[in-house]
């Protein structure tokens, strides 16, 4: 998973995670269709996985922006018996067998504004006034994953509730974890992104009542792939307990994603690091 794949108790860990954008805070750790977390890589899970982290991410204001905006990274994994876990794709149960995982859960997008915010947790931009804000939506998710020699592949399909957001979303991904030396990691990975009609339509279709109130000319957008990605996460470990983690990923937009105006930019970068204790 990419470092913090569009976000006391759960909503408030929701709430957290919904100003970090699907590319930033999963690469350090894992997703549960993936592998326990980078220093258990050949080693049976402890009943109770927990890491607690922070940090900081550089990334775009908005998906396909030219700008960018630095936002702190508080970031919470806690895995139970390797069937249950709450993280930044929400939570899940899941079943595994040998090589194979198979699950569902709950997921969360935070949504856009479409003016800029102030403070820490400053989010949105003024160029996209007008647009008027995407609220945010609760989804649920399945996936499955397979663990082919040291290569994980995986496969999540999230279908949104939001009173807006109603789409569905695909995400296809590769990562190979590996142990240069005992305490020192190495994953990259890659993905895909698909979005249905609804979903490509509400964050990148423009209609006429959004053209009248907006800077940008009426465009419908269709189901298509959205993104293609990459990066690198690296983590140390420190001791047994403490870590450094930082990823590096890039996003090219294609199809529609690239057609609509609202992109500024077809390709986005992200870079995250963060500090954590790992339970």
């Amino acid at each position: 998973m990419s470092l913090c794949s569009r976000r006391g108790g759960l909503a408030a860990v929701f709430i957290t995670l919904a100003l970090i954008s699907p590319g930033s805070a999963q690469g350090v750790f894992y997703t549960p269709d993936q592998q326990p977390a980078a220093w258990n890589i050949n080693q049976q899970p402890a009943d109770w996985d927990i890491n607690l982290a922070a940090g900081a991410a550089v990334q775009p204001t908005f998906h396909g922006s030219n700008r960018y905006r630095v936002i702190p990274i508080p970031l919470v994994i806690i895995r139970w018996r390797d069937m249950v876990s709450l993280g930044a794709d929400g939570l899940n149960l899941y079943w595994h067998e040998g090589d194979l995982r198979v699950g569902g859960g709950v997921s969360y997008d935070g949504g856009r504004q479409d003016h800029a915010t102030s403070g820490i947790l400053s989010s949105g931009d003024d160029r996209l006034k007008g647009l008027g804000d995407i609220d945010a939506a609760v989804g649920l998710r399945g996936f499955v994953s397979y663990q082919a020699g040291p290569v994980y592949f995986d496969l999540g399909l999230i279908k949104y509730l939001g009173s807006e957001n109603k789409g569905i979303l695909v995400n296809w991904g590769a990562s190979a974890p590996w142990a240069i030396t005992k305490h020192f990691i190495v994953r990259p990975h890659v993905g895909a992104t698909w979005g249905d009609d609804n979903y490509m339509q509400t964050f990148l279709g423009i209609t006429p009542l959004q053209v009248s109130r907006s800077i940008f000319p009426q465009f419908n957008a269709g189901a298509s792939v959205e993104d293609v990605n990459g990066g690198l996460t690296l983590v140390y470990l420190l001791s047994d307990h403490w870590f450094v983690g930082a990823d590096a990923s890039a996003t090219q937009y294609l199809d529609q994603a690239a057609r609509s105006p609202i992109t500024i930019a077809n390709t986005n970068a992200s870079v995250a690091a963060v500090a954590g204790y790992h339970f």
